[in-house]
């Protein structure tokens, strides 16, 4: 006995580590594939934003929620890039693997999810396909919060899916996904309805207070940033009044499963059927748990032109990540059935993965799509760090303040590279003004009568250009920077 009681704690270990092993081969080879694939480096605008939420905070200014076009403030997207401010220019990097990670943790916790409702096999499908999506990778490599809050709430599924009416745990991770957005309160709201029944009192009070902890947090947010507590709900609406985003309920039956079948794709838009049919025949009640909150999220996502709120296709990436289990159950459900039963729906199955392998060249295609993307991101945005970095143009700004740009889309960019406090980017007034050249690099996002028109006031003296950006100055603003 002796000898053996030293021995546990290390075969324990061990098995620990051999149970972690895969998921940490899943997570950091699927971030470390689109890294080595894509090499992103850039924010998108509700990211960069958040970035500049942050550093405005811990300088000493109120965060810039009231800003011209400034997106949904999301608390824990706020908070998280607070993370990233000490590391510098290298910011964008670390946020852009934290949401890579996220990715692949959602792998990850598809698979996971998969396999213990239905088949290991089944989970490999659905996991397969959510990193092949193109949508939802190039949702990843462009650091938007949806990715971790997918991953959130897909756990919290999973959760629930081991150990039904499991309680606090899920209750906690709906929480956190709740300040990123608000889909997450209504789920969090109907599992306390759920697992009511039966609870102490004590319990009750803890699974409420869980369910009320984020849309408290970030009503108090707005209320302290802006004196508005519905400010997230009111400047959403107006934003998207303002960018004409779809909004109208009449848009909503025709949106929505186009919306799935943009984050879907085509064969998964045949074989998800296929596997709902094979779920209402022979698997519903594992089916129901994963199908339940695909309703849930998918009614709150129709509901949003009620409040003004627009339909956009990032807002189903959630409820898309758990109908792949559905085509994971088309391909590998007969497996489950016994041996005289499996034939029609196996026929069924090799069906629905050779129309996926008859896509792939198409859905190469899609990815080509984002690499290119990403490499015109890359030029644009470089074309305007390389704005805020010239000496020339930050004496200008440190003497002249604020500077004006043609239009909203570069006006967090330039603030965060130039190190401006809240106010002194925006698009309405300022004797400096930063305006796009007409080229290759600018094209893919001024497009015809959405290149901005504005001209420099007379007297104006250009201080700065690049391939991508040019910089004017009015008279006594041009000051030789700083030896």
């Amino acid at each position: 006995m002796a000898t053996a009681s030293p021995a546990r704690p290390q075969a324990r270990g061990r098995g620990a580590l051999s149970r972690a092993a895969p998921a940490a081969v899943v997570v950091g080879g699927a971030a470390l594939v689109l890294w080595l694939v894509y090499r992103p480096w850039h924010l998108n605008y509700d990211a960069r934003y958040a970035l500049l939420w942050a550093r405005d905070l811990w300088t000493g200014h109120a965060p810039e929620y009231t800003a011209d076009f400034a997106p949904t403030p999301h608390p824990l997207q706020t908070a998280v890039s607070s993370l990233a401010l000490p590391f510098g220019d290298a910011a964008d990097d670390v946020l852009t693997w934290m949401v890579l990670l996220c990715f692949g943790g959602l792998c990850w916790v598809t698979y996971r999810l998969g396999a213990r409702l239905f088949s290991p096999w089944v989970g490999a499908v659905a996991a397969l396909v959510v990193f092949t999506r193109p949508a939802l990778e190039r949702d990843a490599l462009l650091a938007y919060q949806d990715v971790p809050f997918a991953l959130l709430v897909v756990g919290a599924v999973l959760l629930e899916a081991q150990r039904p009416r499991r309680g606090i745990p899920v209750l906690a991770l709906l929480a956190v996904a709740g300040l990123l957005r608000p889909e997450a309160w209504v789920l969090g709201g109907l599992y306390v309805l759920y697992v009511w029944r039966g609870r102490a009192p004590g319990d009750r009070a803890v699974l409420v207070a869980l369910a009320a902890a984020a849309p408290a947090i970030w009503v108090l947010t707005d209320l302290l940033v802006t004196g508005d507590a519905l400010h997230s709900l009111h400047g959403t609406a107006a934003l998207a009044e303002s960018n004409e985003r779809r909004r109208g309920l009449a848009d909503v039956p025709v949106w929505t499963p186009q919306y799935f079948g943009y984050a879907l794709r085509e064969p998964l838009v045949i074989g998800v059927p296929i596997g709902l049919l094979f779920a209402w025949r022979h698997a519903r009640r594992p089916a129901a748990l994963p199908l339940a909150v695909v309703a849930a999220m998918t009614l709150v996502f129709a509901a949003g032109p009620i409040f003004g709120l627009p339909l956009i296709r990032r807002y189903i990436g959630t409820p898309a990540v758990l109908l792949t289990l559905f085509y994971g159950l088309a391909v590998c459900g007969w497996a489950l059935l016994p041996r005289g039963r499996r034939r029609g729906w196996a026929i069924a199955g090799a069906l629905a993965a050779l129309l996926s392998v008859a896509y792939v060249p198409w859905h190469a295609g899609l990815l080509g799509d984002i690499e290119r993307r990403l490499d015109k991101d890359d030029v644009l945005y470089g074309d305007l760090q390389a704005v805020g970095e010239a000496p020339r143009v930050r004496a200008a700004f440190a003497a002249c303040a604020p500077l004006r740009t043609g239009d909203h889309r570069p006006v967090p960019f330039i603030r965060y590279w130039l190190d401006g406090a809240p106010g002194t980017v925006n698009t309405r007034h300022g004797r400096l003004l930063l305006l796009p050249r007409r080229g290759p690099a600018t094209r893919h996002v001024y497009r015809g009568e959405t290149f901005p028109t504005v001209t420099p006031p007379p007297g104006s003296v250009r201080i700065y250009a690049n391939r991508s950006w040019r910089v004017y100055a009015a008279p006594g603003c041009v000051r030789r920077p700083p030896s």
